[in-house]
């Protein structure tokens, strides 16, 4: 019998089958979509497999390879360099208010960035803030030393943890962090519970935790059937909305540690949003339209401004800043 990994109920319908293999169920109790598959939550295991896989064989337009070979990364990232930069831009700038409001400086404060993947992020972080005691926690070793070789990174400047976010970890280094921060990696986690337990256990009181998901209630999903099936992969076994990322907060037993807030975040752009409705199929689609540009138009505004509004962007950032008390 199949049973809801968020709340426990056994009422699971069909909700999408991606392949012969692989098929989304959604709980009618609390909507929580899910893959019901065994754990992959292991060290160099299937699961960090599968995500190398999907960055190497990442379907990427020709714009995209121009733009992305004009930085001259090669390699794994080749094919999502300005999707690394463009982010990495965006997630400063957040680190950089949470910084501002929650902090006199960050001369010393400690940071994990939890399922690290390549390092860019971080690497990129530690350039603007050098004072930061900077932690890189990542499962696959591949991964770890793809990154080390392409950017290639002070690695005195670093803290290294070829590990799993698990209970061993999280006793270790209770309260050992100011800001947790976990980019599209949850929905990756089997064991989503004991994940956000253990990014509550690790982080100080006053701290803040930061965790961006792809949003299942993307409205292009409802658009467009070629571009569910790309979001919808493998390797993403839980898939979230702001409802019920609040439910696992609920579920996980910290909602009484936590203040939650949440940030409507779209990624790709407005034209990539219309080749998508008009054509239905990725090879017409110039363009994950991912740089911002400096003077969108009004309709770019309006577009954005009602995804934003309604939380149907393509992704969403849950903030938990832990009680002092």
């Amino acid at each position: 019998m199949k049973v809801c990994r968020l709340c426990g109920n056994n009422a699971l319908s069909l909700h999408y089958k991606l392949d012969d293999e692989h098929t989304l169920y959604k709980c009618e109790a609390c909507g929580f979509v899910q893959m019901p598959v065994p754990c992959k939550d292991q060290l160099d295991g299937l699961a960090s497999e599968e995500s190398v896989s999907q960055d190497v064989d990442r379907d990427t337009s020709i714009e995209d390879l121009k733009l992305s070979e004009s930085i001259g990364f090669t390699g794994p990232m080749q094919r999502m360099n300005h999707i690394l930069q463009t982010d990495s831009i965006r997630i400063n700038r957040t680190i950089k208010k949470i910084l501002e409001d929650n902090f006199d400086s960050a001369n010393g404060l400690g940071f994990i960035d939890v399922g690290s993947g390549y390092g860019f992020h971080s690497f990129r972080l530690k350039n603007e803030f050098p004072e930061l005691d900077v932690h890189l926690l990542e499962i696959s070793g591949e991964r770890i030393r793809t990154g080390i070789e392409a950017f290639k990174p002070d690695k005195n400047d670093f803290t290294w943890h070829h590990r799993i976010l698990d209970d061993e970890f999280a006793i270790e280094y209770s309260e050992k962090f100011d800001i947790c921060f976990s980019f599209h990696v949850l929905e990756h986690v089997y064991n989503m519970k004991g994940f956000i337990q253990n990014m509550v256990q690790i982080t100080n009181k006053g701290g803040i935790i930061v965790i961006e998901v792809p949003n299942e209630d993307d409205e292009l999903c409802q658009i467009s059937d070629k571009y569910q099936k790309i979001v919808h992969i493998p390797a993403h076994v839980s898939c979230f909305t702001k409802d019920t990322l609040s439910k696992l907060i609920e579920e996980s037993g910290v909602k009484d540690k936590v203040d939650i807030s949440f940030i409507p975040i779209q990624r790709y752009g407005f034209f990539n949003y219309v080749d998508w409705v008009r054509h239905n199929q990725k090879s017409k689609v110039v363009s994950d339209d991912y740089v911002p540009r400096d003077n969108p138009s009004w309709i770019e505004k309006l577009w954005l401004q009602e995804k934003k509004k309604n939380f149907t962007t393509d992704s969403i950032a849950m903030i938990l800043k832990k009680r002092k008390q």
